[in-house]
């Protein structure tokens, strides 16, 4: 009941009265009691009134600026960074209300079990020599491992620069057996144009789409050893250029040449020690179908589009001179190669095939002149949204047969991977199992080349004595990896 009721109530009810005793005195005296009773209770009815009235504004505005601040923490955490400065985005990010300066986070942490098994070495020399399994007698062994634990940052500049760096903690991080390198990559750049940009410091040569892409977004638990093999295979310092239109885009590189001895190319060296070492590479690939960003990793997606790639690259790299080689002139191997490969991807299911030719032209008197020509296939499929399978095949001559070195058994590097991706977390967490097989020693590949052998779990045995290329087992070897990736 609203104060002018109630007031209204009051005033009738004394004036009724007041015509009904008129001319009474009494009644007169009774009638002003009642009036000033009234007053009293329209003054305590008027205080109540206001102070509800008061009370109602305060609450109302309260609940306007809870409102406000829940709306903006929801803009602030949105997982899509629809206008924000800050949220997830395939990947943690800061930046600018106008988005021209920002900061991402990308980080991935591989866990592994692993179990092995090769048969014991008994060639030439015929010394007994230490396994893997730390003697001369064992054939298989097992461990588990932290093959990565690498933390990515990039962003962009005013929007006319870039930036790209990740630090790799890994006990295959450039580990030559005497160093170990925390940093991966490390290269800023601008944008010269809309289509072309510059970028300068350590990077991929980018030849080879199977090493392009990252760790964390390979199908395989690892990159497989042929991967790894080619010279172009290597992270370097240098200079780059990058095009990049509608349907193809290129990069080309001069940079510093080849890293020899070092796992997976990855030595970190001054100026000063590049020993007139030199490199020219080049990549383009040409989007047949389908979009550019389904290909930044290998694999599909339920529920994905169809999309085709092809791209095909090549270069010059003239490794390092350094003392320790043969006169005259200390001269060190040029590489030559081409390579090309094909990605096709639809909806949960893929398949790829990439083959390569290098020739190293040995100037060291005595020294044959290298050709190393190998391929690989592989592909996958989705069973539902959260389980994968997949396989490979992988086969490399290394370009030195069995009558080399005294060896007694095939170099060439013939294996087979089958394996089970299950997605605990969408492509953010998950836990693998494969299994490869090689039907030869897969050693003198993965002593040569730009290495890389650690990462695919893969050993290297390297008898006391012997030569670049000699067998480092009786046969052939497997690998059965378990592994748990968390990527964001």
């Amino acid at each position: 009941m609203s104060v002018a009721t109630k007031v209204g109530i009051t005033l009738g009810a004394a004036a009724f009265s007041g015509m009904a005793f008129a001319g009474n005195g009494a009644a007169t005296n009774e009638m002003q009691s009642r009036l000033a009773a009234a007053e009293a209770k329209i003054a305590e009815l008027s205080a109540q009134t206001d102070a509800d009235w008061m009370s109602e504004a305060r609450s109302e505005q309260v609940r306007g600026i809870v409102q406000d601040v829940l709306a903006d923490a929801d803009t602030r955490a949105s997982l899509q960074g629809n206008g924000a400065t800050s949220g997830y985005d395939n990947g943690f990010f800061i930046k600018s209300a106008d988005g021209k300066w920002s900061l991402k986070i990308n980080g991935v942490f591989q866990e592994r079990f692993n179990v092995g098994s090769q048969p014991a070495y008994t060639g030439t020399p015929a010394a007994p020599v230490t396994q893997p399994f730390g003697n001369a007698t064992d054939d298989t062994g097992f461990g588990f491992e932290t093959t990565r634990a690498a933390l990515n940052f990039s962003g962009d500049l005013a929007g006319v620069a870039y930036y790209n760096a990740r630090l790799d903690w890994s006990p295959y991080n450039g580990n030559n057996g005497l160093t170990q390198n925390e940093l991966e990559w490390a290269y800023g750049g601008w944008h010269v144009n809309d289509n072309w940009s510059m970028q300068i410091g350590r990077q991929k040569m980018d030849v080879q789409r199977g090493f392009m892409v990252n760790a964390e977004d390979q199908q395989a638990i690892e990159r497989s050893s042929y991967s790894y093999y080619w010279a172009s295979s290597q992270i370097t310092n240098g200079i780059k250029a990058v095009g990049t239109w509608d349907q193809w885009r290129m990069n080309a590189m001069f940079s510093n040449g080849g890293n020899t001895g070092v796992q997976n190319g990855q030595a970190q060296n001054p100026w000063s020690a590049n020993g007139k070492g030199w490199a020219i590479t080049a990549r383009g690939e040409f989007l047949l179908q389908g979009d550019w960003s389904q290909f930044d990793h290998i694999g599909s997606t339920v529920g994905g589009s169809e999309g085709m790639l092809w791209g095909i690259g090549g270069g010059y790299i003239k490794n390092t001179e350094t003392a320790a080689l043969p006169a005259p002139g200390n001269r060190s191997p040029k590489n030559w190669l081409v390579s090309t490969d094909l990605s096709w991807q639809n909806n949960g299911w893929n398949l790829y095939g990439s083959a390569s030719y290098q020739r190293v032209n040995d100037d060291v008197a005595g020294n044959d002149d290298v050709n190393s020509v190998g391929f690989e296939l592989g592909g996958g499929m989705h069973m539902d949204d959260n389980n994968e399978l997949y396989g490979r095949w992988q086969w490399i001559n290394p370009g030195f047969g069995s009558s080399d070195n005294n060896q007694e058994f095939s170099s060439t590097l013939n294996a087979v991977t089958v394996g089970w991706n299950h997605y605990l977390a969408g492509p953010n967490t998950k836990l693998s199992v494969d299994w490869t097989y090689n039907f030869s020693d897969p050693s003198a590949v993965n002593n040569s080349g730009a290495g890389g052998w650690g990462y695919t779990g893969l050993w290297n045995n390297i008898p006391a004595g012997a030569a670049n290329g000699q067998n480092r087992t009786s046969g052939s070897q497997w690998l059965l990896r378990c592994q748990l990736q968390v990527a964001f």
